[in-house]
């Protein structure tokens, strides 16, 4: 499957530098106008962020005309055990989740930077312009057919929103949008631990008929009847452990699980703007890698749809599809800004982005001592310098580590 997944798309780490500034011009936008289809996937460990990019061959050179962005082409990365989400729209595509007039960014790296969970978001991406524009000029069409209709009568709500589409296909691109928040779990799934709990059982039965069977030709019939008593009780007792220890795991699972998805809606929630958060709601799916089984085919007619992460562009359109225009895709896709790069650890480029080490010094070399009108003498250089390195009780705001200072540098 590696080699199959290299051939169809090619895979971006994106490392912001600590000169890169994106509060000014939102530099993702400028790439998205010109990308056919890609995935964007934010990462959070415990010890860094990632940025990654899945893209085709022919695109892969956008993500590298940003200055002081560094981007280097990697291995797919590796997908953890995770609870996952997908939005949708509670209303039609064609009305615009955010104000097309003004890019706001969603600030989603902060907002993950202050979880402790492993999570990400992935927002798989396809460019959709003239279907999606078509169906929207279609649905305003017929809108505005029936307005024009004597004693037709529409609510408020029904004008901003043709209002809002006639906005949304004003000059922009459109994109067809799969938008996924996960946070990892620990334990395995209640499918694995009952497989678990089947083979163990089936084991701890092999070993008492095969002890028995062994029993009943070294013993006579009293003796055999006598100790068959006693192994079946320790049989059963030990069927008994392992169910327990089945039930122990799978209610720590369910309590995982539980955990986890009120860390991941709390995510969700805070990365939606108030603004449009009533027009979202939120879906279960499972990352489900190659090919699907019958098994799973079914499985999802009646409970939870999965994706293969590695491979998935979206391709059906419907009337609850995240169909967005650039400025809203922009949204999700917001580049950091340089408060981020100044809190967060991301990876090292080809010039260093901001890492916060345990504790940082601070020089002094820009500081003159002097009294006028005469040359301070080393005595009292060295006095002052005491007296700094003393009453100075400086912690660093991110860590609490104090503040060193390095007395070669002074003056």
């Amino acid at each position: 499957m590696a080699s199959k997944i290299q051939e169809e798309f090619v895979w971006l780490e994106l490392k912001p530098q600590q000169r890169f500034k994106d509060d000014q011009e939102n530099q993702v936008l400028k790439i998205i106008q010109y990308a056919t289809e890609f995935a964007f996937f934010v990462f959070r460990n415990k010890s860094e962020m990632r940025l990654i990019v899945r893209t085709t061959d022919k695109d892969r050179n956008l993500f590298g005309t940003i200055d002081v962005l560094t981007v280097e082409r990697i291995d797919p990365p590796h997908f953890e055990q995770m609870v996952t989400k997908y939005l949708a729209l509670k209303n039609h595509f064609m009305v615009p989740l955010v104000d097309l007039a003004k890019i706001v960014k969603s600030d989603v790296y902060s907002k993950f930077w202050q979880e402790s969970s492993g999570s990400m978001m992935a927002c798989f991406v396809q460019d959709q312009t003239k279907k999606i524009s078509n169906a929207i000029h279609g649905k305003v069409t017929s809108l505005e057919s029936r307005m024009s209709k004597k004693n037709a009568v529409f609510s408020s709500k029904t004008k901003a929103d043709l209002a809002g589409a006639k906005s949304k296909l004003a000059g922009h691109n459109l994109y067809n949008c799969f938008i996924v928040f996960g946070v990892e779990t620990t334990l395995q799934e209640f499918s694995e631990l009952d497989i678990e709990r089947r083979n163990g059982i089936d084991q701890e039965k092999i070993l008492f008929e095969n002890h028995i069977a062994s029993l009943k030709k070294d013993l006579d019939d009293e003796q055999f009847e006598k100790e068959y008593k006693k192994q079946n009780k320790i049989h059963h007792d030990n069927v008994k452990k392992i169910k327990d220890v089945f039930k122990l795991e799978m209610e720590r699972s369910r309590a995982d699980i539980a955990q986890s998805t009120k860390t991941l809606d709390d995510i969700i929630d805070s990365v939606l703007l108030n603004s449009f958060s009533h027009r979202i709601t939120t879906r279960k799916i499972k990352f489900v890698h190659g090919k699907k089984t019958f098994k799973q085919k079914l499985a999802e007619l009646f409970s939870v749809k999965s994706i293969d992460p590695y491979t998935f562009i979206p391709q059906k359109l419907h009337s609850k599809s995240l169909a967005l225009s650039d400025v809203e895709l922009a949204f999700f896709l917001s580049f950091p800004q340089e408060k981020d790069i100044q809190i967060i650890n991301f990876g090292v480029g080809v010039t260093p982005t901001f890492v916060h080490s345990p504790a940082q010094d601070l020089s002094l070399t820009d500081i003159t001592i002097q009294c006028d009108p005469h040359q301070v003498s080393s005595e009292d250089q060295d006095r002052l310098n005491r007296s700094i390195c003393d009453s100075l009780k400086v912690r660093c705001a991110r860590c609490g580590v104090p503040i060193h200072i390095k007395k070669k540098d002074l003056i």
